[in-house]
């Protein structure tokens, strides 16, 4: 009797516990459904990050295949908003694939090459981006829906290509498939459409084909205004400024100007009211209404002071140089002009920046790579030469002992002496791995100093253009860098003397029998270190023809035949 009775027993406490599992997995399966839902709405990003992963732990538990693709795609969108996360969100969408491939997600391909997509574009690598979306777009076409919902994708995938092709300035290509977007978006009725209307307009716009222009335009701008989307509508009402001040109609224009700006402060959207101080300006401008000028000026460079957008602020400064210019202020617009240089110079310094250490970094392995091997070679010559030249020291010795006892102690080799040896062979490659860590460390600060002076002329620029402004704090950092740097001064005489060290009377040698300049110099020694005119452009901070042009003039001063390079001629130089 008691076993049957143990065996009910068990069978109703596995019972009870599979039926708490299941409510317990349902609930589970509730919340994160709802948390997907919620994420989509919400601004902090960091929380909601938190919330996905902790979500992402209970689905692994319950093995939810699905609903992991979706957390890993939404984590995967949450990163992209931080272009400098471009690996860990490509790394989402790439674990959203498999699992949402794996649950039977038909979108899944189509969403995966979109997303990734997008994500180059935000990084500016426009032909990965352009890849990613030609595979969107082959997906797209495979899609298992209906009529309407195959042309919702099929619009968002022309619309990402249109938009790509004119970042990459092939307009042709992107006109085409902003229209097929367009269409496609038409016959559904999304309001995509308007979307794809208003980059066409721009387009055209830039083609100076102000007919077309106007039409897709007064569509968007239509369009934006019945389903009440404000940025839209700025955006819209910036474009027809633009597109009437290219038409020469200066009143009409400066109407949509005003009417983006007064929108743009409500909505608080600083990028449009820029655009907006900026189609003024130029009003302005050709009416020779200077105190209007001024004004927004004003305005404008107070408002990019709040902006990171050092590309705008680049042609406001170039605008107001040509003001300048032509009220005749020559030493103020030069001034301008030359700030908007440096902003120029210091945006693509950033830009290339990780570029330069990976080559200084590479440079450094490569030469310590080269100093292996040759210490490999010269360590086994000398060891040749050690092991025969104590072996005659030995035979000297023996012979001594026998013939001449009292020259025995000169010839024989003391332990004394050997140890020396050792220590001058030793201290000898230490030297040279000292020396050439000195050359690359040097060249590299010499990078350094362009990011100082260019710190210094923008905190100038800044007590120049808000002379009421407290910038102490700025001025005693800046001071601190300086005191810290000041030791720059001397870094090519370094640079000079450590590359001597290791290329012995090469400098010398060729100033003085061809008379170069102390810049060719410099760019004669980068060249001897095997550096592309790539790299040392970015060392010196100058414009590749400017390097071009440089190496031109040093061949023809060192009267390098034709057929052989400079770096051909250097190489066997010493």
């Amino acid at each position: 009797m008691k076993l049957p009775f143990l065996i009910y027993a068990l069978f109703f406490f596995t019972s009870i516990y599979g039926q708490e599992n299941l409510l317990q997995k349902k609930q589970d399966s509730i919340y994160i459904n709802e948390l997907l839902s919620k994420i989509t709405r919400v601004s902090n990003i960091d929380s909601s990050k938190k919330e996905l992963f902790e979500a992402l732990k209970i689905a692994k538990k319950h093995q939810f295949v699905y609903q992991q693709g979706q957390l890993h795609k939404m984590l995967g969108v949450l990163y992209a908003s931080d272009y400098k996360k471009l690996d860990t969100s490509n790394y989402h969408f790439n674990k959203s694939l498999v699992f949402l491939r794996q649950a039977g997600d038909s979108l899944a391909s189509f969403d995966h090459a979109n997303n990734i997509s997008v994500n180059y574009v935000h990084v500016r690598d426009m032909p990965k981006a352009l890849e990613y979306a030609i595979k969107a777009l082959e997906f797209s076409k495979k899609l298992n829906l209906n009529d309407n919902q195959k042309k919702d994708y099929k619009g968002a995938a022309h619309l990402l290509l249109g938009s790509i092709y004119a970042e990459m300035k092939l307009k042709d290509s992107a006109i085409f498939n902003l229209k097929k977007a367009r269409l496609y978006f038409k016959d559904i009725t999304s309001p995509q459409q308007f979307v794809a209307s208003s980059n066409l307009g721009e387009l055209f716009l830039e083609l100076h084909n102000y007919e077309e222009s106007q039409i897709y335009l007064e569509e968007a701008l239509t369009g934006y205004q019945e389903h009440d989307v404000i940025d839209g509508i700025v955006y819209g009402l910036n474009r027809f400024g633009d597109l009437h001040l290219a038409m020469g109609s200066y009143n009409i224009s400066l109407e949509y100007y005003k009417g983006a700006l007064s929108k743009s402060v409500v909505a608080n959207l600083n990028h449009d009211r820029l655009i907006a101080y900026h189609g003024l300006i130029k009003i302005f401008l050709k009416q020779k209404n200077n105190d209007s000028t001024d004004v927004y000026f004003n305005k404008a460079f107070a408002l990019l002071d709040t902006l990171e957008v050092p590309k705008s602020k680049v042609e406001m400064l170039k605008l107001k140089a040509a003001y300048l210019q032509d009220l005749g202020k020559s030493e103020e617009a030069l001034l301008y002009l030359k700030l908007s240089m440096q902003l120029e110079d210091s945006i693509i310094k950033k830009e290339n920046l990780p570029k330069v250490t990976t080559i200084l970094i590479e440079q450094e392995k490569n030469d310590g790579l080269e100093k292996l091997e040759g210490i490999k070679k010269l360590s086994s010559q000398k060891n040749y030469w050690i092991f025969g030249a104590i072996s005659l020291l030995i035979v000297l010795g023996i012979l001594s002992y026998f013939l001449i006892k009292r020259y025995r102690n000169q010839l024989n080799v003391s332990d004394e002496t050997k140890y020396r040896l050792e220590s001058s062979l030793q201290s000898e490659k230490e030297n040279s791995a000292y020396i050439n860590r000195k050359l690359v460390a040097t060249t590299a600060n010499l990078a350094l100093k362009t990011d100082l002076l260019s710190k210094v002329n923008q905190l100038l620029n800044q007590i120049k253009n808000q002379p009421t402004q407290n910038l102490n704090k700025e001025i005693l950092e800046t001071q601190n860098q300086i005191k810290f740097q000041n030791h720059l001064d001397n870094l090519w005489r370094e640079f000079f003397t450590h590359f001597e060290e290791v290329h012995p009377d090469f400098l010398n040698s060729i100033q003085s029998k061809y008379g170069i300049t102390q810049n060719d110099l410099k760019i004669c020694a980068f060249i001897k270190m095997n550096l592309s005119n790539k790299d040392i452009c970015q060392l010196m901070n100058v414009n590749p023809n400017t390097i071009r042009v440089n190496i031109h003039r040093i061949k023809k001063k060192l009267d390098i035949p034709t057929g052989v390079s400079v770096t051909e001629f250097l190489a066997i130089s010493e």
